[in-house]
Parts: structure tokens; sequence; C-alpha cells
């Protein structure tokens, strides 16, 4: 085990324990659901994202310590959450979100996570599964759907299941593969995934009428600025190149119970600028690609000191959420430069990226 990884797993313990065990009436509602406007893969509608309480990802519990940025864990409960508890949760998002749903004119992404692996038997049983499934295919306005997990859960029999019943909508596999490069997968993020294995995956749901959805991270651990753009730009395009559905990429954030946070308390890791996240996209992107390739971008904390930011001014920060929500909207490469506001702290950022 290299330090890094041991780190990892040592800093998971301790924050393991502050976890507490949720009251039953708790885990029969959802941590959070939402609807908003979102880029669907051939037009501009909406999201509705229910966050399911679950036990939590078997990896982030495992001996690995999980993955070096993710503090979802600490969401979860402690003890296995029941398929009634699960099916109370969903029940409840849909209830409070449908009527709006239906009679709105708007087309609908619907996208269920659980922090962990949909098709992780210790977090969604098969009876959650069948009636997630039986309910959105009855659901007009629901044209497509997302769900998350890791490689080793995403097993023919269950995308077979998936497809039969789904087979009016786009479903989309979303995984975590962060970057195409397996050293800094393996040894900085503690994936536990091979480009390999991905690959296989992306087969088997391609095989089914699947798509797959692939999370990029932007700026790892361990990387700077400019490393940070070259190594996602590759990735960008061995991913276009493989001909994958969508592509996720994810801004690193600071969240708590991580290596990143502990790095980050000690002045070693900052996230990453908004002028590296648009210098990526413009290097490994032209328009053809997007007539072909979903990208997606919904940073989380965007503007702020845990997450992706430039130097906190508002004009210059609101400028460059803008500029990304139009461009994933619109899938138009034009607007990374139209929207482009002209802060002062872009000298700064040129000096950060070219001597850190």
């Amino acid at each position: 085990m290299n330090s890094i990884v041991g780190r990892i797993k040592s800093i998971r313990q301790e924050a393991l324990k502050s976890r507490v065990k949720l009251e039953n009436e708790q885990l029969e509602y959802p941590i959070s659901f939402w609807t908003k406007k979102d880029r669907l893969i051939h037009e501009i509608g909406k999201e509705f994202t229910v966050i399911l309480r679950t036990k939590g990802c078997s990896w982030a519990l495992s001996e690995s310590g999980g993955c070096s940025m993710c503090g979802y864990i600490q969401d979860a409960n402690i003890e296995q959450v029941s398929a009634a508890q699960i099916i109370s949760q969903l029940s409840h998002a849909f209830n409070k979100k449908i009527s709006e749903i239906n009679e709105g004119s708007d087309n609908y992404v619907l996208k269920i996570f659980n922090s962990g692996s949909f098709f992780d038997e210790n977090e969604v049983s098969e009876k959650v599964r069948r009636f997630i499934y039986e309910k959105i295919a009855k659901i007009e306005n629901i044209k497509e759907f997302v769900i998350e997990s890791r490689c080793e859960y995403i097993t023919s029999e269950k995308l077979e299941e998936l497809r039969e019943i789904l087979n009016n909508k786009y479903v989309e596999v979303a995984i975590g593969l962060e970057t195409v490069n397996d050293y800094i997968r393996n040894n900085y993020i503690n994936k536990g995934l091979l480009f390999n294995d991905f690959k296989d995956t992306f087969r088997r749901c391609k095989a089914q009428g699947i798509g797959i959805k692939a999370y990029l991270l932007f700026k790892p651990p361990f990387l700077n600025e400019q490393a940070a753009i070259d190594d996602c730009s590759n990735s960008i395009k061995v991913l276009t190149n493989l001909k994958i559905n969508s592509i996720s990429i994810n801004p690193l954030n600071i969240q708590k119970g991580t290596l990143i946070e502990n790095l980050w308390y000690k002045k070693k890791y900052r996230p990453p600028w908004f002028y590296s996240l648009f210098k990526c996209l413009k290097k490994s992107l032209t328009q053809n690609n997007l007539d072909k390739i979903r990208i997606l971008s919904d940073p989380s904390a965007a503007g702020t000191k845990r997450g992706i930011h430039n130097c906190f001014r508002r004009e210059c920060e609101n400028s460059a959420k803008n500029m990304l929500k139009e461009f994933i909207l619109s899938q138009d490469l034009k607007k990374l430069e139209e929207g482009e506001f002209n802060c002062i702290c872009k000298k700064k950022y040129q000096l950060q990226k070219t001597y850190s």
C-alpha cells in the first residue's frame, strides 16, 4: 500500500467515527430532490434529481478507504436501509414533483443517485430497482434516465432487466472514470478501477442499447493547473474517439472527511480556476465533437473557497458560472468566447499556472 492510500484510509476511518445512526423517520425521506433546467441528450429540458439515503458506497466503507476526494459517505446511514424505506424516499420525491412533470411542456431527465452504486445490492435491491423502472416507464415526460455505478456491479443481467422495462426511454449509466490515466486514477484518487475495465463495461452497455456517461475529475490531487488541463484534455479526446455518449467534467470540490480536505487545510491543494476549465474545453473539443457527444459540467460549490473559483469578485465568478452554464445548455463552443469577463485576476492565474 502506497503512502497516499494509507493516508486516505486513516482519514476515512477517523471521519466515519462521527457518523450517527439515523432515526427510522429520517430514512423515509431522501437526502434531497429538485428540478431545474438541464441539457438533455438532444435538447434543453429539465432534470428531476433524487438523492437517496442508503448505507453508502461499498468502496468507501471497504478496507481501501474509498476515493481521495469523496465525502458523500458522511450522509449515509450506518446500518442497512430497507427496500421499503428507499421506496418511501422515492415516493415522497415523486409525489412532490409529479404534477410539475406531467403538466409542464418540458421533457425531463430523471437522475437517481445514492452516493454509491445503483447496481450494488447492498445499497439498492432488485426490488427497489424494479419499482423505479416500472414507475418511470409510465411517465411520458421523463424521456431520459440516469443512474451511477462502479463497474464491478454492472452485469449483463441487470442491464437486460433495465432495458426490458424502460425500452421507451434513453438510459445512461454514469461511471466515475475520473481520468483515462490509470496511474493518476489509482494512486492519487484511489479509485480501484482500470481503464480496460471501464471499456469492457462500455461495450456491455452498448450491447444492450444503454448509454455511458463518464465522470472526469478536473484537477485531481497532486496535479497543478497545467497538469490538470493536460490530463483532462487527453481524457476528453480519448473518450471522444471511443464514442462515449456523455462526458461530465467535475471540477474537484473540497468535501469533509477526505484527504483533499486535509491537503487543503495545509495549503497543499487549491480547487481549480475557471480559466483552466475553459482552457481545457477549448483545447480538447471541436464543434464537430459536440454534434456527437454531450459535454456536461455542473460544479458543486462553484465560486466558493471549497469549489472551482477565480478571485471571488462577484462579477468574475458570476460571469464564469454563467458562461459555463450557457455552453452546457447550448453545446456551442462559441459561448466560451462570447461571455468572457476580462478580470485582473487572470494575470495572477497565468503566473500560478506557469510556476506552480
